[in-house]
């Protein structure tokens, strides 16, 4: 989706209030994607696993609070699988050194994004369905449960870690595999059907100056063709001259008559007698 299109539906967004905390529990989670790794880096690793549930849970909350304030919005609807992306990939990119196996996690989580941004581009509209939001609900513990790991270091909770990233990747195998099947599908019902736009306001006075252009054109060559045919040459040759001759005679010899208008005035008249 173009930059100013994203523009365009974020400042639609700030006409409704109600979006104001929704649109803000998911923003949040995009500044706990860099809060959980630079704790983890630091040592305090209790810290970045506190702090991995509770950006997790804005994803609950958000959808909550939407829904109880009636503040949906289409800047929204695109800002959380985004958000959801970055949150889940850069605080697991920290933690792959003592979990490697994350690797398949943040690839599919790649894959996913990937997926998603093509049909964006291709004018599709991909929507989060209960798979997806499966997977997220997924995907956050298992990254919360491999910073667990790296502080227990016990092989109890390695091996629970190293469960719950087997189990999100299949699930978000399985997101990845409906997600480019219904792109494919949304791709190929609009080349059958393709989309009628609508001429926006520039093509519209485009549109109407070449119509006013083509009017005028044809008002001066109406115009042109009248004048052409007053300008033409007298034909000598149409003159019936043996009529002329005829009448001429007794035009000339005709006797003049008075005639009075009802108003007293007095013209002259010649009268042919026929």
């Amino acid at each position: 989706m173009p930059e100013k299109d994203i523009l365009k539906l974020f400042k639609e967004s700030l006409k409704n209030k109600n979006s104001y905390l929704p649109n803000l529990l998911t923003a949040s989670r995009l500044v706990g994607a860099f809060v959980i790794p630079a704790l983890f880096l630091s040592g305090n690793i209790p810290g970045a696993v506190v702090a991995t549930a509770a950006f997790g849970a804005t994803d609950f909350f958000d959808g909550l609070a939407a829904r109880k304030l009636n503040g949906y919005s289409e800047f929204g609807r695109i800002l959380d699988p985004i958000v959801d992306k970055v949150f889940a990939t850069v605080p697991a990119l920290a933690i792959l050194p003592t979990m490697p196996i994350l690797t398949a996690n943040v690839g599919l989580e790649a894959l996913i994004a990937y997926i998603n941004a093509k049909s964006y581009t291709g004018k599709g509209n991909p929507k989060s369905s209960f798979l997806g939001k499966f997977k997220t609900f997924c995907l956050f513990p298992t990254i919360g449960l491999a910073y667990l790991a790296a502080t227990l270091k016990t092989p109890e909770a390695t091996l629970l870690a190293t469960a719950a990233s087997l189990l999100t990747l299949g699930v978000q195998g399985a997101v990845a595999k409906d997600y480019y099947q219904k792109a494919k599908q949304e791709q190929q019902e609009n080349i059958t059907t393709p989309e009628i736009e609508t001429p926006k306001e520039e093509e519209q006075e485009k549109v109407l100056e070449k119509k006013q252009t083509a009017e005028y054109t044809n008002t001066k060559q109406k115009d042109s063709g009248e004048i052409a045919s007053l300008e033409q040459p007298f034909d000598i040759d149409s003159i019936d001259i043996e009529a002329l001759a005829t009448t001429m005679p007794e035009l000339i010899d005709a006797p003049i008559t008075e005639r009075k208008q009802p108003n007293g005035k007095v013209f002259m008249k010649k009268s042919i007698n026929k």
